[in-house]
């Protein structure tokens, strides 16, 4: 068959991983398919080349990796769809947040293929970030040709599944965590009178530089906070600030909020 892969719903975390498979030049958007609900959105992705598809069925069928990339709420309601279409040897990949693989077998059948993922919209310039937890049913090579796709525009990691809710607040989340810290600091840049284009500059290839150095130096999180952690220097008299006024206790109490909303999500 032509087709490779299929997209289930077309929203930004779809269209942040076809940025991102599209800027790696691996995978031929021909044989990439989609199918949304809305007829404009088809239509700009098929102008920019990819399969698009008037049901899910019709994708389902053509696909070998199906990417179910719905909102909760709305899985019940497609999910005899995709069974109906399904072959057998498709794989789920689902981004669907709160959704277990056991979900999709109880649904799909106990021998269905599951990948549960959850992205990150970083993905739209090659640097996603994928947790990845597979079914017993899901085969080496299955694997490989879903983390080869999502190894394009990002890295991979596999977890227990017991942890894909708990995953969600260190990845999919986060960006939401950067962007409004730099917008608070931007701000504040340009009420010191910064121009907001270059404090945007500044402080984003800051955090850049930072998660790279945090990646590749080999020293741990607490050596790195160490060395601008200098007494009475300009640093610490920020953290000090900041932890007085409650930043540790409000990023973890952020983590367990992500972690509820998400279990509510998959019990809803």
């Amino acid at each position: 068959m032509d087709q490779k892969i299929g997209f289930i719903g077309a929203g930004n975390i779809v269209r942040a991983i076809l940025a991102g498979v599209a800027k790696s030049g691996k995978y031929p958007k021909g044989h990439i398919g989609v199918f949304d609900v809305s007829q404009q959105v088809l239509e700009d992705l098929k102008k920019q080349g990819y399969a698009t598809y008037p049901s899910i069925g019709e994708l389902v069928s053509q696909s070998q990796i199906v990417v179910v990339a719905v909102t909760p709420q709305v899985i019940g309601s497609i999910i005899e769809e995709v069974r109906a279409s399904l072959y057998g040897d498709a794989v789920i990949l689902s981004v669907v947040a709160g959704i277990t693989n056991a979900w999709y077998q109880e649904h799909l059948g106990a021998s269905c293929k599951v990948v549960r993922c959850m992205p990150t919209l970083t993905a739209q310039v090659g640097m996603g970030s994928f947790a990845v937890s597979c079914t017993d049913t899901v085969t080496e090579q299955d694997e490989r040709a879903v983390r080869d796709f999502l190894g394009s525009c990002g890295i991979v990691e596999e977890i227990p599944e017991t942890l894909m809710t708990e995953v969600v607040p260190f990845n999919g989340s986060a960006p939401g965590y950067f962007y409004h810290m730099t917008r608070v600091i931007v701000e504040e840049a340009v009420r010191l009178g910064f121009d907001r284009d270059v404090a945007l500059r500044l402080f984003a290839q800051t955090m850049k530089g930072s998660a790279e150095t945090l990646l590749s130096s080999g020293m741990s999180v607490e050596e790195l906070e160490g060395k601008l952690r200098l007494p009475g220097g300009t640093t610490v008299a920020a953290l000090d600030k900041m932890e007085a006024l409650g930043m540790d206790t409000c990023l973890a109490e952020g983590v367990r909020a992500c972690v509820e909303r998400c279990r509510e999500l998959g019990n809803a």
